[in-house]
């Protein structure tokens, strides 16, 4: 907060300019000829010097009207670089008319349904020809990325909601598909043995069907434009069998994977129900050292649910005020196998609210893009497997193949830790006052590291 389903495409590194904002005026930066490897999206233009910053072409609700002004914006953006931000794009995808439940008798109802087969492919009539009449007004595009969060799942759904679906004349092939024909046993009010059981069905069902629904809608109609485009959505992913519990401490099996592309947000920031459960459950508390292993396990059980490409959400620095893992988060993403980020970086939008998004936070960000790229290199290789991390990891050690053809690590450690040994050779190196050091090897000396009491 993106033509093949698991294909990678490389953006081209050719820049034009790149268009930023500051206060009211438009300013117009002239691109480098090769782009760098790691670079992120961002939800805000940011200053002239972020040159690892680009922003997203945002898409707000008169703009899909006026697809040549839009494309007008994407000739600022460097070549291979175009992100296009759908704001609503798909307001009516749960609400349509043609779609919502209906009586025994077949009336139309007002509850949400989830058949949403006519309503999709009426929005993607919609959708196709604003893609048509972007690209004959010259629009390019690399990435769609989309923030569509609403759902049918357990904690949306009231008990007349959950009536009218099982009243629905549909609903007899859902039941049979579900295993149960209680829909009242997913609310979270309901109670009995099969509640819990019954809810992780739903929910994982209802998510796929509506990500499915928005996939019809929006993705498929920009591929039929655009065959070779990334496209994601906020927090759409697939996590399947061996899964890690959500930020509020669920552990909920999902498959809703939007577009092409993979995109879990990663905000420092977890739930209390789940940062109760990490305090009593594993070592190291529930600080901020918990917080970035959480994460760091919910990306491990995603890549071992898909192989397909993951651009994460991160958020801006003070998000989380006094966290000193924050660019540990974004090296270890990088080392595990992340190029690209979509980077939420919101400004104050009414008059007298508090500023949210800073020009330092910007550049935080920034420069620890910068200091991938010099470290990896323009062709940085995939990410070597360090072991799996597990709830009670004393360390976090991410690796990855830099273009000089080393290994590079990332080790972070915990507060407190004065020393890391490092295997072969038993050497050791000093972390007071650090939380993750940097240790590079040739790739025929993989190491092996451990806290140094």
């Amino acid at each position: 907060m993106m033509f093949l389903r698991g294909r990678r495409i490389t953006a081209l590194g050719f820049a034009v300019g790149l268009f930023v904002v500051l206060g009211n005026t438009l300013v117009v930066q002239a691109g480098p000829t090769a782009g760098p490897t790691f670079w992120a999206w961002c939800w805000s233009p940011t200053a002239q010097t972020d040159r690892n910053l680009i922003p997203m072409i945002w898409v707000r609700r008169s703009g899909y009207g006026n697809a040549a002004g839009v494309a007008a914006q994407a000739r600022a953006i460097p070549r291979g670089k175009v992100a296009m931000f759908l704001w609503n794009a798909a307001p009516t995808l749960l609400t349509s008319p043609l779609d919502t439940c209906r009586t025994p008798t077949g009336k139309p109802t007002s509850y949400p349904s989830p058949w949403l087969a006519r309503g999709a492919a009426r929005i993607g009539r919609q959708m196709a020809q604003f893609f048509r009449r972007y690209k004959a007004a010259g629009g390019r595009l690399n990435y769609l990325v989309l923030d569509y969060e609403a759902g049918l799942g357990s904690w949306s759904m009231t008990k007349a909601n959950l009536r009218a679906i099982s009243a629905d004349p549909r609903s007899g092939a859902l039941k049979k598909k579900l295993g149960f024909s209680n829909l009242l046993g997913v609310g979270t009010s309901a109670g009995g043995p099969c509640s819990e059981r019954c809810r992780r069905i739903w929910n994982e069902m209802m998510g796929h069907i509506v990500t499915m629904a928005l996939d019809h809608a929006i993705y498929q109609p920009a591929r039929s434009v655009y065959s070779h485009i990334l496209a994601s959505n906020y927090a759409s992913f697939r996590m399947l069998g061996l899964i890690a519990p959500d930020d509020n401490g669920y552990y909920q099996p999902s498959d809703i994977f939007f577009g092409n592309v993979q995109s879990p947000s990663y905000y420092n920031r977890i739930a209390w129900g789940l940062k109760g459960w990490l305090a009593t459950q594993t070592t190291g508390g529930s600080g901020p050292f918990a917080t970035l292993r959480y994460e760091l396990v919910s990306l491990q059980a995603i890549q071992r649910s898909s192989d397909a490409s993951i651009t994460p959400w991160i958020s801006y620095k003070s998000y989380v005020k006094n966290n000193p893992y924050y660019k540990e988060l974004i090296y270890q993403l990088a080392l595990r196998g992340v190029d690209h980020f979509l980077y939420w970086n919101p400004r104050a939008w009414l008059k007298n609210q508090k500023p949210m998004t800073t020009a330092q936070d910007d550049t935080a960000v920034n420069n620890c893009l910068r200091v991938l790229n010099e470290k990896l290199g323009r062709t940085p290789g995939k990410a070597v497997r360090t072991g799996p991390i597990t709830w009670n990891s004393a360390l976090l050690v991410a690796a990855r193949k830099t273009s000089a053809g080393r290994i590079l690590y990332r080790v972070t450690v915990p507060p407190g830790t004065r020393a890391i040994l490092v295997d072969p050779g038993h050497k050791r190196i000093v972390t007071r006052g650090k939380v993750g050091v940097w240790v590079s090897s040739p790739v025929t000396r993989p190491l092996t590291f451990m806290v140094s009491h």
